[in-house]
């Protein structure tokens, strides 16, 4: 609308200054002159700082699972660091329990990817290139970040979009030719896990730990066949075989009766594993 009352006060002061004679077409044409001055003022004012709108923000909350499905007993969440000391990560994750892929969400940006393929890293890193490239400014207002939660049953994605919206129909009806009803402020996406019972890792971590968690396994497989194999007496090997059935008994109990305490056991190996500190 502004743009026609713009034109529409130009052919006004045109009539009044140059086809209407005496005071009248000079009354005519300064009026025209002001409105003119007023419309303009406000179309750029409005430009430049959003007159005539307001911030509004919205949070969403959904549920994320782990970036390394059902198959292990803690769950996993992948990330990337995007830049250095940015404070923005890509997340990877699952967006539901039985998704054959992992959903990378960053800054807003959803695509799929394998995280089981060796190139992930190096992809991830074409893709942060590729998006910086596409719109700079767009993502400049996005972030992404995560958050372990002491004592947290379940994991999720808190998303806290700042959007222009109308202050009121009059601003609309004025300026609402240029869709900016919605133009996004900052977006905000923050991954919140369980401390005790999730890991957070880069993809390197995550191909690390498929290798160590094995050697793991077969270096615990061997020290205890080395322990019975330097029993002195078939008595002393009988207790050492019965206390590492037992212990595998415990640990298969306690999988099946507090999945949670098993997770926290896992976390906490994994961790050691990888070098991790809390």
């Amino acid at each position: 609308m502004i743009l026609f009352i713009i034109i529409l006060v130009v052919i006004l002061m045109i009539v009044g200054f140059f086809y209407i004679k005496g005071s009248t077409g000079n009354i005519l044409g300064g009026i025209a002159t002001l409105l003119l001055l007023l419309s303009m003022f406000g179309l750029i004012y409005h430009d430049n700082n959003h007159w005539g709108m307001k911030e509004v923000t919205k949070t969403t909350q959904t549920t994320i699972y782990s970036a390394a499905g059902s198959t292990q007993p803690f769950g996993m969440l992948l990330t990337q660091a995007f830049g250095t000391n940015s404070g923005n990560y890509i997340l990877m994750y699952k967006a539901q329990a039985n998704d054959s892929k992992t959903t990378v969400n960053f800054i807003g940006n959803v695509k799929l990817m394998n995280t089981s393929d060796k190139a992930a890293t190096s992809m991830m890193k074409t893709w942060i290139s590729d998006e910086m490239s596409k719109n700079i400014v767009e993502s400049s207002k996005k972030k992404a970040n995560y958050q372990l939660v002491a004592n947290a049953k379940n994991s999720k994605l808190v998303t806290k979009t700042t959007t222009y919206q109308w202050d009121n129909n009059f601003a609309k009806f004025l300026f609402g030719i240029g869709g900016e009803s919605g133009e996004l402020i900052k977006k905000e996406i923050t991954a919140k896990v369980p401390k005790e019972t999730w890991l957070v890792l880069t993809p390197e971590q995550a191909q690390q730990l498929q290798k160590l968690a094995p050697e793991f396994e077969a270096k615990q497989k061997a020290q205890l066949e080395a322990e019975i194999a330097a029993a002195k007496t078939p008595q002393e090997k009988q207790a050492i075989e019965t206390a590492a059935e037992e212990k595998q008994a415990q640990m298969a109990a306690l999988k099946t009766s507090n999945p949670d305490a098993y997770a926290k056991l896992m976390v906490s190996q994994m961790k050691t594993l990888l070098g991790i500190k809390d």
